[in-house]
């Protein structure tokens, strides 16, 4: 079999190795237990139990992609790591959730080969999207490559040569690779070459349903795609990117979060997040009491992206200003929403302009914002007399 190489480092683009420090570390007994979208922000090796394990494997790997190692060169280095620790060779770990015991080889070379080339695709995928989605004006169409396996899957095969535009949904499932060992690619191309080679009818992938037997949960993953492998990795990583990011301002608590959000929206993320095709929420503020008064599950506030975008746009105010909602949910002034139990209006005089701010508690119990924009006195009058209050 022709022995495979990783890209030089001055090829590597910068996507790829912020795909895997973007991480959290997740000991688990078994791949099922970081599941599909999870893989996008959570790093596993499976009975990897032990944190120092997980991170001599996350950090061999980011350095592999930054000196653009390829496997045998990663192998040597990683089984020095693993010898100090003393998981080189075999060893019996112990699942946290039943007892079972199990033993583990780690020097194994299909083991490694797993660990080092499912991460290495899932990193290029990753990065490979997000190009895709700054270059799509210009190579608005995607491109299934042939695989170039010797004993290549009768499924994959079928899908060689469908070419869909960039922003079908067909991607959220069929982005490469789409399993174990899977060397399936995808090329952007033109307007032009898609209208040469000819643009696929829209398709629908047959599934089956798929069992997680550690966590019951029950996923309908394509006929085709191994399970685990049924994501966009690029597409799960800008989603989970954020999910990752509102797990810690939670944990974090009011305070420290009000001080890390400050520091976020100074930061480039905002801007990036925004060009995002799909919606995603970014926090913007922490409000213990609307949390109170609303009954939601955190004290946490997100905007959506789009949001961000309309109401910038259109009231022509810096996106950095949007770091004015947490001033307004200090010192502003809350009023009821009269049509809208799980809503509260909030008004606050900035620098000579009145603010209107409406925030929502959303089915799943999480405060996110309605609207912000400039608003007049006589409006702010109106509201108050629809709740019976005075000014």
């Amino acid at each position: 079999m022709r022995a495979e190489s990783f890209r030089t480092p001055a090829n590597v683009a910068p996507e790829v190795g912020e795909y895997f420090t973007s991480k959290n570390l997740r000991p688990a007994f078994s791949w099922l237990d970081v599941w599909g979208e999870e893989h996008g922000y959570a790093f596993t090796v499976a009975k990897a139990v032990e944190e120092d394990v997980l991170t001599s494997f996350r950090g061999s790997i980011e350095r592999a992609i930054a000196k653009g190692q390829g496997f045998e060169s990663w192998k040597a280095g990683i089984q020095t790591e693993l010898s100090k620790l003393g998981w080189w060779g075999r060893r019996t770990v112990v699942d946290p959730e039943t007892g079972e015991r199990s033993v583990v080889d780690f020097s194994k070379p299909r083991r490694l080969k797993t660990i080092f080339w499912s991460n290495m695709r899932a990193a290029r995928a990753a990065g490979q999207w997000e190009r895709i989605q700054r270059t799509k004006a210009a190579l608005p169409y995607l491109l299934y490559v042939r695989t170039t396996s010797l004993e290549p899957r009768q499924e994959h095969l079928q899908w060689a040569g469908i070419v869909r535009p960039v922003d079908d949904p067909i991607w959220d499932r069929l982005f490469t690779p789409n399993g174990w060992g899977c060397k399936c690619a995808i090329r952007q191309i033109s307007r032009r070459e898609a209208m040469r080679r000819g643009i696929s009818d829209p398709i629908t992938l047959e599934t089956r349903p798929f069992r997680n037997r550690r966590t019951g949960e029950v996923t309908h993953v394509p006929v085709g795609i191994d399970p685990g492998w049924q994501t966009n990795p690029g597409k799960a990583r800008a989603r989970t990117l954020l999910r990752k990011t509102v797990e810690t301002l939670e944990a974090a608590g009011p305070d420290r979060a009000r001080d890390q959000i400050r520091d976020l929206w100074a930061g480039p993320l905002p801007a990036v997040v925004t060009k995002l095709p799909e919606r995603v929420h970014m926090p913007v503020a922490v409000a213990p009491r609307l949390a109170g008064d609303l009954d939601a599950r955190g004290s946490l506030v997100v905007v959506s992206n789009d949001t961000a975008v309309t109401k910038t746009a259109k009231h022509k105010f810096d996106l950095g200003r949007v770091g004015l909602i947490q001033e307004i949910i200090d010192r502003g002034r809350i009023v009821a929403d009269v049509h809208q139990a799980t809503a509260r209006n909030l008004y606050l005089e900035i620098d000579g302009k009145l603010w209107f701010l409406a925030i929502g508690r959303s089915s799943t119990g999480h405060l996110f914002v309605r609207t912000l924009h400039p608003t007049s006195r006589r409006r702010m009058l109106k509201k108050l007399k629809q709740v019976g209050e005075e000014e």
